[in-house]
């Protein structure tokens, strides 16, 4: 795990991106994603945490299929580290993770967990882009670096010649959100083959390629596994993952649309 902090200013930088890009999920409010004050009132600090994960095993489903949900087990260690907080200095505090308004990705950038990737994914020395990302906004001023600068022992960025992420993506979606294979296989509208491609849910294929992480031998799942599964299957096996916001309707949906 990692735990760096940020000062909680507004990312003035981050505002002509986003004004440049439409992302599904996520608030049209700019000014809630880049200023902490807006989540918290007077704001001071942003403590980020990020938790590793393991790289899925398959090659069609991504790693919101395996292990705890994210969400549960970053809320958790977020909520000890408030309630530590809260002792030691009685200060109020906002969570976040995922779920709500501000860049996480941005903070952590910030706070020194990683640098951007081509990608648009956070790449740590630690742990590449495998990690999750949380938010810890505190109205209290904690000792952070003076600059935005990566804190590691070697500056570290995506080699200038390297374009493994950006030529993998099927659909050629870096930097576009809405035409993410990972969106639309996670939409309530229906998509179509090509929209998902060979992926049934979610798509790492952009962070498997990437030369700052681990690899690891992958196979397809079964779809027939998937189309034959029933809700209580589905529970024991994917009930306590991020995948089972959307249920086994929603999976046997893109199992279909893919076999057309």
């Amino acid at each position: 795990m990692i735990i760096k902090i940020c000062d909680a200013k507004i990312l003035e930088e981050e505002r002509a991106r986003l004004e440049a890009t439409s992302a599904p999920f996520v608030t049209k409010d700019i000014e809630r994603r880049i200023d902490p004050c807006l989540s918290l009132p007077n704001a001071k600090s942003v403590i980020v945490v990020g938790l590793p994960y393991s790289p899925s095993p398959t090659s069609n489903l991504s790693t919101l299929a395996y292990g705890l949900d994210y969400h549960v087990a970053l809320r958790t260690v977020l909520e000890g580290l408030a309630a530590d907080y809260k002792t030691k200095y009685n200060c109020s505090n906002y969570i976040q993770v995922d779920s709500g308004s501000l860049v996480e990705r941005a903070f952590a950038v910030k706070a020194g967990l990683g640098f951007w990737g081509k990608n648009r994914m956070v790449i740590s020395p630690e742990y590449g882009s495998y990690f999750n990302i949380g938010l810890l906004v505190v109205d209290i001023v904690l000792p952070y670096p003076a600059s935005s600068k990566i804190q590691s022992p070697f500056e570290m960025k995506c080699p200038d010649d390297c374009r493994l992420c950006l030529d993998s993506c099927p659909r050629d979606a870096i930097g576009k959100p809405m035409d993410c294979i990972s969106y639309h296989t996670q939409k309530k509208s229906e998509p179509t083959r090509a929209e998902i491609g060979g992926q049934i849910y979610g798509c790492d294929i952009c962070q498997a390629v990437c030369p700052f992480n681990i690899t690891v031998d992958q196979k397809e799942i079964n779809l027939n596994e998937i189309l034959s599964m029933t809700e209580a299957d589905f529970q024991e096996k994917y009930g306590h993952t991020a995948m089972a916001w959307r249920g086994l309707r929603h999976l046997q949906r893109n199992v279909r649309v893919m076999l057309r």
